[in-house]
């Protein structure tokens, strides 16, 4: 049996992408599929038909439904749902909105109407819980309270798009290409093929524009970098970015940025508490999230 690499994968779940004529253990398959976030792509494209599908479909309808519940009520606000939208088929952890700072408080006060609790309330973000479902109120995208991108800025960049057959306010693909790297880079340390092909169907000019006005252009360099590496088959995905690199990466961040810079007393007062370390120990040992 041959040994199931990244490049296989991307070969075989890409559009335009020729099957490979190896033996490959399924259940290997269809795991190195989830833990890159791509699993429900792999299920579509082979029109695998079996329980872990119909599952996987499943949990897309009840965010579809709860996406749905969401938009009606906060159509009033200026918000945009992201990290939500992809150039593939895949199962969100949870949904995530980006709203107004001004508008924070009464969104989430809509969001607990639809019966959903607070359950964790930091400086830019409040997560919301109701039975499995979980939402993330955003101002700003952040790592331990510390902002590693201007969410006000990123509302500037909103439109329409469909997902999964009803239209939602989301962030422009080139946009969302950005927030994927971002997001990978400097918040999970973690590069999967769900952020590989986010950021290399949807980077463009805009993309890299955006990225010098958010300070991120880092962060989508060393995606792309990773882009070519794994299509390569130089390194594997999921990708554990280094922590000497890592660490390196978010203190240009704050040197940089002078958001990430004035909020960065959030992250050195997160990682003193327990819940910090707890966060912090996960990082530094998954293998994906």
């Amino acid at each position: 049996m041959h040994r199931l690499s990244t490049k296989h994968l991307i070969n075989l779940i890409k559009e335009d992408g020729q099957k490979i004529e190896v033996d490959l253990n399924l259940n290997s398959l269809i795991d190195l599929a989830s833990k890159n976030k791509v699993l429900l792509q792999l299920l579509v494209k082979f029109d695998i038909k079996d329980p872990l599908r119909r599952s996987q479909e499943e949990a897309v309808e009840n965010i579809v439904r709860l996406v749905e519940n969401l938009s009606k009520d906060l159509d009033s606000f200026s918000f945009a749902f992201f990290k939500l939208v992809k150039p593939l088929s895949y199962v969100p952890a949870d949904v995530d909105v980006l709203v107004k700072s001004e508008e924070r408080e009464e969104v989430i006060k809509r969001i607990e109407e639809l019966g959903f609790k607070v359950e964790v309330k930091e400086p830019f973000c409040t997560t919301l819980v109701k039975g499995s479902s979980i939402v993330d109120v955003y101002v700003h995208p952040t790592l331990g309270g510390m902002i590693y991108m201007d969410g006000q800025e990123l509302l500037n960049h909103v439109c329409i798009k469909d997902f999964n057959g009803i239209k939602i306010k989301s962030l422009e693909s080139y946009a969302e290409a950005l927030v994927s790297a971002a997001h990978a880079v400097y918040k999970e340390r973690i590069y999967t093929l769900n952020d590989y092909f986010t950021v290399k169907a949807w980077t463009t000019e805009e993309t890299f524009k955006l990225a010098k006005e958010l300070e991120c252009l880092p962060a989508l360099e060393f995606a792309i970098k990773l882009n070519d590496a794994i299509k390569n088959g130089l390194v594997e995905a999921p990708y554990r970015i280094p922590v000497h690199t890592w660490t390196k990466l978010l203190a240009q961040k704050v040197l940089r940025d002078p958001l990430a810079r004035s909020t960065s007393k959030n992250l050195v007062k997160t990682l003193g508490t327990k819940r910090g370390i707890k966060l912090l120990k996960s990082k530094l040992t998954r293998e994906s999230y």
